[in-house]
């Protein structure tokens, strides 16, 4: 049974029936998908509905397709089809798209309700303002245009991959395109022996544009091969280097694969390397690119230019991007490589906040390791560079040897023996003795499904030498490997290390196959042999990753390459696979992600407060950073919506590259989500990419109050890896800007109205323990500086409160003591706030003291006037009279023991000279007989009244409440030669 669904209206919650729907059972619709991997407005996309009847039995019917915006419809059409069985079929609708820009559809295809497809649109002028990066890294001479069409067009059907970065298909780093007499070479061999032929680069590249898919050309923004100045006229005074003499350049050496090639590094500040290299580029980006990926090779310090000048390398990194796209054709873009990521590290100031890219592109190492990390990383670049788009390179199972496994020691073997004398080893055991011609290790390997696997052997060789084996797959020869040194922890080569890079990639059918490893004649050397895994990647670890980013709001760099997934730094290697589950599921995520773009990567789209006083799940364990074994409550505010992210760590830890266990399905979760005052609710939707190909379901809610404060009820029906519940709500700001504390979302306070003088229906009490506290959701009219004031009473000891705005660290308001607790006095700060909704939060967390009552909290725009403290304000006659107020001290630093005073007065007569030695004031409690003779002692606060006067309140003294409150108003005269000063005495005890 389907529960109904609830649609607020004026009178109330009624309920609709939802129609019938499609199961999805594949016995119909094959597959959907669009024609471009994203359309400017106004533009035709072109819907393919494939169709295969699986039923044994001809069908009739309608294909009935459906886009919508978010929960709302946008287009539909229909058309009758009969489907004889076992007879493939195409059908085709034509949409024009919308003249709104920027906006993603999900489209979805259903015949009758026997079955359903889907797909998605992205209608964005600009394709970095929604980047979906994928990768290409083989050119090789003899692929047709055919053939490299299709491989576009499985990244753009698929995945609505809309641009491409072209790793490695340059000749040299210094010098991108190779020509003979000026005439670009028909092919050239890489620093790698790799063969990139133009013409095929060229179909790339035009493929991916009748895509609507988008060209970047990678390069390092530094680098020089060997032999740079007789090849490429690059001079080496241009350079980076170790020493202050020039004589060691700083280079990078590729490894015990290419132990003769280097790679040497140049001053990115310096104007000769960047106006060469910046030819360079150009000179891409003439040829068919449509922009420039530039990379790095992450921090390194201590480097010197060539007159032996200290080079602050993080900081040269902007004003290089700036200049190299100054001189860009028009129109062309660019990103920069933020190595290890993270906040505030080695670079990433830099250039996310003064680089012009046009998106953030970041490699993740050790500065981010956990789901945390990304999102603090993420929210970091975006606060910098004004939200831009940001992409993230995150090689999934990096530091693991995933994959069915079978251990060298259990396989058939011939001339060779096996050991345990080494450490680090799987199994029981390793084979050794594996250094003879007729040698061989043969493995029976069975696997689930046809498809692409990666032929990983995990092996130990303590030698600098580089042994070889020839790899036969059922009986076939498939070419040789080589077994690197097994370096320790100094570099040493060591029989205890193991690597695992020696691998080929075949396809199988489902079955079992042999994979032999032998030592023919021409193979040479001697290695220890561990075990054989199929590399293949991890679909739990991978898809909560995937959810993950795309909550935060960052796109993840990981398809390219027709079917391949990035497994590692150096794209080309695919030592890793992904099987057809994995395969479904990101077809699955990328039709999600950018049907709902909006929802998660907008601009406007920016973090809320994650703390648990806003969304409670009955029964579950739930955190808002991301900890493992919880559901990760990760909440977005979106210009018109609310989204709140549920993502499955049950069962998992926090480390987003690992492995991960399936999560199990959660079902029928009871939320509940806490409102700001003023919040009106006209809608809750859940959508999930594991769920109904992401189609949003309208979900039944309730409203209710309880001591938390005001929130919507409603039941998420299951919950796997991540679902996206998204509010339609609204705020309106209260008038001048007054939100009451008692109206607010309230954390282990009460309420209460037992003193005098507060405004609304009563004030929070209550506010005296750690991990208490007040939130406030607020609505900006427009992106601006705010006063944030909070109206409060004190009457026991100094207390502080955190501040923490969007879930951000706005800093620590102090409430000073006051005369007794019907007295409310005010403290305010300012922020930065972006249109839209905003939550404010006021803590008692670790390290702040004392108790308060909140009564209020006022936001106003900068352009309303506000009550500011102020050590000095002048004031005049508009004549010849100016005068002077100033605090009791001018600066932290002030040691001065003057109290507030009319400091200074001037006349025309002698401007130089101050006519009064000071004019301050003592008071005396006759009631008490207590003296307040130390004028220095009062705290104070002054300010201009809208009429010119200037007025004076007197605080504390020595930190503490008086019975009387000091009021001391001046008026200059306009043109008269006097001076008004007016006291004003309030009595704030009760007697």
């Amino acid at each position: 049974m389907v529960a109904p669904a609830a649609i607020p209206t004026r009178n109330g919650i009624v309920f609709r029936t939802p129609t019938a729907e499609a199961a999805i059972t594949g016995n119909l619709i094959s597959k959907v998908y669009v024609d471009k991997a994203r359309y400017n407005p106004g533009n035709t996309a072109v819907i393919t509905v494939e169709c295969l009847n699986k039923t044994g039995t001809s069908w009739s019917g309608s294909l009935a397709l459906t886009i919508t915006h978010n929960e709302a419809t946008s287009y539909t059409a229909s058309q009758a089809v009969t489907l004889s069985p076992n007879v493939p079929a195409s059908f085709t609708f034509n949409w024009t798209t919308p003249a709104t820009d920027y906006q993603g559809y999900h489209v979805e295809v259903r015949a009758g309700t026997a079955d359903y497809g889907a797909s998605a649109i992205d209608v964005s002028s600009n394709w970095t303002r929604f980047p979906r990066y994928g990768y290409m890294t083989e050119y090789p001479t003899g692929e047709s245009a055919a053939t490299s069409t299709a491989n576009m067009q499985e990244l753009a059907r698929n995945y609505h991959i809309n641009a491409i970065q072209f790793y490695d298909w340059m000749w040299r780093h210094e010098k991108l395109i190779k020509r003979t007499g000026g005439t670009i070479d028909p092919s050239w061999t890489d620093w790698s022996g790799k063969t990139i032929n133009w013409a095929t680069l060229q179909n790339q590249i035009s493929a991916a544009h009748t895509l609507n898919m988008s060209a970047m050309a990678y390069d390092i923004i530094y680098g020089a091969l060997d032999n740079y100045q007789a090849t490429s006229g690059v001079d080496p005074q241009w350079g980076l280097y170790d020493d202050t003499s020039h004589a060691n350049q700083w280079n990078f050496n590729f490894g015990d694969a290419f132990p003769t090639t280097h790679m040497y590094m140049f001053n990115p500040a310096n104007s000769n390397w960047q106006s060469y290299i910046s030819g360079q580029f150009n000179d891409a980006l003439n040829n068919g690119f449509d922009g420039m990926h530039l990379d790095q090779l992450g921090q390194n310090d201590n480097k010197k230019d060539y007159s032996g000048q200290p080079v602050d390398l993080p900081n040269t990194f902007a004003g290089y991007v700036n200049n190299i796209k100054a001189a860009f054709p028009a129109g062309k873009k660019v990103t920069y490589n933020i190595v290890n990521g993270g906040v505030g590290t080695w670079g990433a100031y830099n250039v996310a906040h003064f680089a012009n890219n046009d998106f953030d592109y970041s490699e993740q190492w050790e500065n981010s390791t956990t789901y945390q990390n990304l999102k603090d990383e993420v929210t970091s670049f975006k606060t910098l560079d004004g939200n831009k788009a940001v992409v993230l390179a995150a090689y999934m199972n990096y530091y693991e040897d995933n994959g069915p496994r079978t251990e060298a020691e259990t396989a058939t073997r011939n001339g060779v023996t096996t050991n345990t004398n080494h450490t680090g080893y799987t199994g029981t055991g390793f084979v050794d003795g594996f250094d003879a011609v007729g040698d061989y290790v043969q493995f029976s390997v069975t696997v689930p499904e046809a498809g692409k696997y990666a032929l990983v052997f995990r092996y130990g060789n303590g030698t600098t030498n580089l042994p070889t084996r020839t790899v036969y797959v059922d009986g076939a020869s498939n070419g040789a490997l080589t077994f690197y040194p097994t370096r320790d922890g100094s570099g040493t080569p060591s029989w205890d290390s193991w690597l695992y890079d020696a691998y080929t990639v075949v396809t199988l059918t489902a079955g079992t196959h042999t994979v032999k490893l032998a030592y023919d004649a021409g193979n040479s050397g001697a290695f220890n042999l561990d075990n054989l895994v199929l590399g293949t990647f991890d679909e739990p670890g991978v898809r909560l990753a995937d959810a993950a980013m795309a909550a935060v709001g960052a796109t993840h760099i990981e398809l390219g390459n027709r079917d391949q997934m990035l497994a590692h730094p150096y794209f080309p290697n695919n030592y890793k696979q992904m099987r057809s589950g994995l395969l479904a599921a990101m077809k699955e995520h990328y039709d999600f992600i950018t049907a709902y773009e909006n929802l998660l990567f907008d601009p406007s789209v920016h973090n809320a407060d994650n703390g648990s006083q806003f969304v409670k799940i009955t029964g579950q364990t739930t955190s808002g950073d991301g900890s493992g074994g919880t559901i990760w409550t990760q909440l977005r505010h979106a210009s018109g919506y609310d989204a709140i992210h549920l993502i499955n760590l049950l069962g998992n830890d926090n480390q987003w590259r690992n492995a991960a266990a399936a999560p199990s399905t959660l079902s029928n979760l009871p939320v509940k989500y806490y409102l700001g005052q003023g919040s009106t609710v006209s809608g809750v939707y859940v959508a999930s990419p594991e769920i109904e190909h992401g189609a949003s379901a309208s979900l039944s809610y309730t409203t209710g109050s309880d001591a938390g404060g005001s929130y919507i009820s409603f039941t998420v029906p299951s919950l796997t890896y991540w679902d996206m519940v998204y509010v339609k709500l609204s705020v309106a700001a209260p008038g001048g800007g007054q939100y009451e504390a008692e109206s607010g979302i309230r954390s282990s306070t009460t309420v209460a109205s037992n003193h005098l003088g507060y405004t609304g229906t009563g004030f929070v009490d209550g506010f005296a323990t750690t991990n208490t506290g007040v939130s406030f959701i607020v609505s900006a009219p427009a992106a601006d500086t705010y006063t944030l004031r909070f109206r409060y009473a004190n009457a026991g000891s100094s207390a502080t409160r955190g501040l923490f705005v969007d879930g951000a660290s706005a800093g620590t308001l102090s409430f000073r003591p006051l005369y007794n607790w019907d007295m409310w006095e005010t403290v305010e700060t300012t922020v930065q706030l972006s249109a839209g909704l905003h939550s404010v939060v006021l803590w008692d967390g670790a390290g702040n003291t004392g108790a308060i009552n909140l009564d209020n909290m006022v936001v106003l725009e900068q352009t309303t006037p506000a009550a500011r403290s102020a050590t000095s304000l002048w004031m005049n006659n508009w004549s010849n009279i100016v005068g002077i107020h100033m605090a009791s001290k001018l600066s932290p630093a002030d040691t001065g023991t003057y109290g507030p005073r009319l400091a200074e007065l001037h006349w025309s007569g002698d401007w130089g000279t101050n006519q009064l030695n000071d004019a301050t004031g003592f008071f005396r409690d006759e009631t008490s007989a207590t003296k307040y003779n130390n004028a220095h002692a009062f705290d104070s606060e002054a300010w201009m009244e809208s009429d010119g006067t200037l007025t004076v309140r007197y605080l504390n003294y020595n930190g503490a409440g008086v019975p009387v409150q000091v009021t001391k108003q001046y008026a200059m005269v306009p043109n008269q030669n006097f001076l008004v000063v007016k006291y004003t005495f309030q009595n704030l005890t009760n007697t």
